[in-house]
Parts: C-alpha cells; sequence; structure tokens
C-alpha cells in the first residue's frame, strides 16, 4: 500500500514537473511576438510623430496606396507616380493619367504656390485631421484636400473635393513622409 501511494506520489510529481516546464516553453514563446509589437509599436509613434510634424510644417508627401473612386465599389491600387505634397506654401496633387482614363489629367494635377494646411482637430481616439487647400487654375479647380492621420502610425486617409461644389472628386489611403526623404 505504501508502494503504491508513493507511486501515485512520484508520478503526480513528474505530471506536475513535466507541465510547469510545459505552460513555461508556451509562456516564452507567448512572449516573443509581443515583444516585437512593442518594437513595431514605438516604431510607429516614431513614424507618427515625425508624419504629424511634416504635416503641421507643410513639408510632407503623401503618396497614394489605395484610391476609392466615385463608380468604383472596391478600392483600386494606386501605381507610382500619385501623390500629394506641399513644400512652405507650393502644393501639389498629381495624379497619373492610368488612374483617372475617363476624366481630363488637367482637373486632377494641380499645382499651387499659395497652399495652406492647418490643423483641424485633434480626434478622441486619437487621429489627427489637417485640411489643405488649393487654388487651381480655374475655380472649378479649387481643392479642398481632408488629411486624416491615423494614431501610432504615419497611414492616413485622404479626401480630395471640388471646393466649389463641395463635392468629393476622390478618397484614398497612402503613407505621408516627410519632404526629402
Amino acid at each position: 500500500m505504501k508502494k503504491l501511494f508513493l507511486l501515485r506520489k512520484s508520478l503526480f510529481i513528474a505530471f506536475a514537473a513535466a507541465t510547469c516546464g510545459l505552460f513555461s516553453i508556451i509562456g516564452c514563446a507567448a512572449q516573443k511576438p509581443a515583444a516585437g509589437r512593442q518594437g513595431e509599436a514605438a516604431g510607429g509613434e516614431i513614424r507618427h510623430a515625425q508624419a504629424s510634424k511634416a504635416l503641421e510644417e507643410g513639408r510632407f508627401v503623401i503618396e497614394a496606396n489605395e484610391f476609392y473612386l466615385p463608380e468604383d465599389k472596391s478600392p483600386v491600387k494606386s501605381s507610382t507616380g500619385n501623390y500629394i505634397s506641399m513644400e512652405g506654401k507650393r502644393g501639389v496633387i498629381s495624379f497619373t493619367p492610368d488612374l483617372f482614363p475617363k476624366t481630363p489629367l488637367g482637373n486632377l494635377t494641380i499645382t499651387d504656390d499659395s497652399a495652406e494646411i492647418t490643423l483641424e482637430k485633434r480626434k478622441k481616439n486619437g487621429d489627427i485631421q489637417f485640411c489643405m487647400r488649393m487654388t487651381g487654375p480655374a475655380n472649378s479647380q479649387d481643392r479642398k484636400v481632408i488629411i486624416t492621420l491615423y494614431k501610432d502610425t504615419d497611414k492616413c486617409h485622404v479626401q480630395v473635393s471640388n471646393e466649389l461644389l463641395a463635392y468629393p472628386v476622390v478618397k484614398f489611403t497612402g503613407v505621408v513622409r516627410p519632404a526629402g526623404e
């Protein structure tokens, strides 16, 4: 009887030790990705600070990634060459002709040497919204650009609107970079 008790106790201790060892291995494996996420979060905060500063100073380039066109229900991936930039007072909205084959390019590519950008609001969720105004060669080409910089990242949502008629021309997501990078 005593041998059976000792055998059970030994098996219980061995099982408990194996279980603790297994949980410690699983715990270490689970912590490694979390540490990676913390590094990513810190990198995101740095990129966010750089993007926010670039927007506030009016020295930025927004590279478009994905467009949401009025007539399309699904997003359109962007080719290179689609961007909005500002350096000092010079603002540029530039889209490639392949993105808008039905629209004259002159209506969507605008350069203004007196562009202005203002901080509109800081949202409760941490996003920051800016408003850029540009004057085109004709009244119908005046543009209002709403830029929403997402919290802890350099990614943004942009809505380009016709200022005169107050309708959105195009919406897209992109990445904010300081000008000159």
